[in-house]
Order: C-alpha cells, then sequence, then structure tokens
C-alpha cells in the first residue's frame, strides 16, 4: 500500500542539519482565530529540496524564515518530508 502524501505551507521555524529535522511554524485556524503552531518533520533519505526557481539544492541552503511549501507522508505523528520547495 503506498502512502498518500499531503502537503502545508508555512515559515521554517527551526532546522537540525545533523538530525535531519526541522520544524514549520504555520497558522492554524481555530474557531475563526488564527493562532501560530509548530511542525516538526523528518527528512526522507531522498528528500528533493528546491528552490523558487525549481532548481535543486541542498539542505544547508534552507534557512529559517523561509516560507515552503512541504510535500510530507504521516504515519501515526510522525511526519517525513518528501519534498520542500521554498516559495518564497
Amino acid at each position: 500500500m503506498s502512502a498518500f502524501i499531503r502537503t502545508i505551507e508555512g515559515k521554517i521555524f527551526g532546522i537540525d542539519h545533523n538530525k535531519k529535522h526541522f520544524s514549520l511554524a504555520i497558522d492554524e485556524i481555530l474557531g475563526g482565530h488564527a493562532q501560530k503552531k509548530q511542525v516538526i518533520f523528518s527528512l526522507d533519505p531522498n528528500v528533493r529540496i528546491t528552490d523558487a526557481s525549481n532548481q535543486q539544492m541542498k539542505l544547508v541552503g534552507l534557512k529559517v524564515d523561509d516560507k515552503v511549501e512541504i510535500g510530507y507522508t504521516r504515519e501515526k505523528s510522525k511526519r517525513t518530508a518528501l519534498f520542500i520547495k521554498v516559495i518564497g
């Protein structure tokens, strides 16, 4: 069975290059009010990272506050990023 790929947009909140995981800050609407939320992702060993012009880049090229789109799978509470695209 193949995993369902979800997408989400937000700003990078923190990156741990050694452990290969990062957190994303998103605005979540609850009861009509936007609330900040942090979502943590691990990286797939074959994660594809691209810049705004769709050129491949390395993990070290990502910076805190970069606006990104993440394609990921989720198994229970673990989210694994399959692709990261800088969008702003």
